[in-house]
C-alpha cells in the first residue's frame, strides 16, 4: 500500500507542478489581452454599435447559488490539528529554522485554516503530505485523496489550455489583432483599425519602440503633419 500512497503522491505533485506552469501562462495572457483591450484607440469612422442590448444582457447574469459544505468529520480536525500543531505562528516564533522553511509553514498554517473553514478534507490532506506529517488515516484514503485532488487540477488544465487567454499567448501578432476585433464585435463596441491594433499589440509585448513618452510625442507629431497636409 505504502507503493500506491508513493505513486499518487509523485502523480499529484507533477500535475501541481503541470498546473503551476499553465496557470503562470493564463496569467500572462490574461494580463496582456486585458492590457491590449484597454489601449485599443477608437476609430472614429467606425459604426457605433447598440450599447442598450449590451447592457440589458448583462443584467441578467443569475448569481451562482452557493455550494453546500459537508458535515465536519473527526478526520477533518485530527488532520487540522496535527498541522496547526506544526505551523502555528507562536510556535515558529523561536524555531531554529530557514526563512524558507518558516514562510513555508506559515503560508501552510493560512491555507490549512481557510481549508478547514471550508470543510476541505482533501486540502488539508495535500497541506500535511507537503509537510511530511504522519497523519492517523489509511493509505488508501490518503492516495485517493490525493488522486482526486490531482483530476481536478487536471480539469482545471484543461479549461485554461481552452480559454482565450491560453489561445491569446500562443498566438502570433496576426492571430492577435482577429482575437481583439472578435472580442469587440462580440461586446458590441465600437470597431478599430487593424493599424491600431498592430501598434497597441507592439507596444504591450515591448517591441514598439522608444519610451511612453517618445511613443506619445512621436504620435504627436504625427498628428500634426496629418493636419498640415489635410
Amino acid at each position: 500500500m505504502r507503493n500506491d500512497l508513493h505513486r499518487a503522491s509523485l502523480y499529484f505533485r507533477f500535475i501541481r507542478e503541470e498546473h503551476e506552469h499553465h496557470h503562470e501562462i493564463f496569467l500572462k495572457g490574461q494580463r496582456e489581452l486585458l492590457e491590449s483591450l484597454s489601449r485599443v484607440r477608437v476609430d472614429p469612422t467606425a459604426p457605433v454599435k447598440n450599447q442598450q442590448q449590451q447592457n440589458q444582457n448583462s443584467d441578467q447574469v443569475t448569481p451562482a447559488a452557493e455550494p453546500e459544505l459537508p458535515d465536519l468529520s473527526s478526520d477533518l480536525k485530527k488532520i487540522y490539528r496535527k498541522i496547526v500543531t506544526d505551523t502555528h505562528p507562536d510556535k515558529l516564533v523561536n524555531a531554529k529554522i530557514s526563512e524558507k522553511e518558516h514562510s513555508k509553514k506559515n503560508e501552510a498554517y493560512i491555507r490549512a485554516t481557510v481549508a478547514f473553514n471550508k470543510k476541505d478534507e482533501d486540502a488539508l490532506i495535500e497541506i500535511a503530505v507537503d509537510l511530511e506529517l504522519e497523519i492517523d488515516l489509511p493509505d488508501e484514503q490518503i492516495a485517493k485523496s490525493l488522486r482526486s485532488r490531482g483530476e481536478k487540477l487536471e480539469d482545471q488544465i484543461a479549461k485554461i489550455k481552452s480559454s482565450p487567454e491560453w489561445y491569446w499567448a500562443h498566438s502570433d501578432e496576426s492571430r492577435r489583432v482577429e482575437i481583439l476585433k472578435e472580442i469587440c464585435n462580440r461586446n458590441g463596441w465600437i470597431l478599430v483599425s487593424d493599424e491600431a491594433i498592430i501598434e497597441t499589440l507592439r507596444y504591450v509585448a515591448g517591441m514598439h519602440p522608444g519610451s511612453k513618452d517618445s511613443v506619445r510625442e512621436r504620435a504627436r507629431k504625427t498628428m500634426q503633419e496629418r493636419h498640415r497636409i489635410a
